[in-house]
């Protein structure tokens, strides 16, 4: 499959993120040209990325972050899925679900020690949302996460973020 494509179910977050403001949410769909996110189709990707960079630009890093952190409380995993570091090693797997087609990118981790990972995302969408998905991995095991940008950024152009986190 050449297309690429983004999972409507994985949008969605955006919504449950931002639910509570009704108002906002049919403006930012209303500037994007929907009136709903439909979770059972699969979207352009450019278009689902401009999205949430909209979200940014509209709202703030901290709305998109709260959307990352969201997808992360709302998704379901499997039974193996038993904590902070399986959780980390599992996002690409969990992003493949909802991300297709050539060029979308991945999600790498490599764990240092008990409490600890790198982690090195190229999906083309806001850094915060990638932040708010590493705090939403920690969270979702009782663990604050401490998120440490490496070198480089995607919302300056470069071709990844990385992320070392300890919790």
């Amino acid at each position: 499959m050449d297309k690429r494509e983004y999972n409507g179910a994985a949008l969605n977050s955006f919504i449950l993120a931002l639910g509570h403001s009704k108002g906002v949410v049919n403006k930012l769909l209303a500037a994007v040209g929907v009136d709903r996110i439909d979770p059972e189709r699969w979207y352009d990707f450019a278009w689902a990325s401009a999205l949430y960079y909209k979200i940014e630009a509209e709202l703030g890093r901290v709305a998109v972050m709260k959307v990352g952190r969201k997808m992360v409380e709302a998704a379901d995993f499997p039974p193996n899925i038993d904590g902070i570091q399986t959780l980390l090693m599992s996002l690409d797997h969990a992003y493949r679900l909802n991300a297709r087609g050539a060029g979308v990118g991945e999600i790498t981790c490599v764990l240092e020690g008990e409490d600890g990972a790198v982690l090195t995302f190229t999906p083309r969408f806001p850094c915060a949302l990638h932040m708010g998905i590493v705090e939403g991995s920690c969270s979702r095991y009782g663990e604050q996460a401490l998120v440490e940008h490496g070198e480089g950024c995607m919302d300056k152009g470069d071709s990844a973020c990385t992320y070392h986190v300890s919790w």
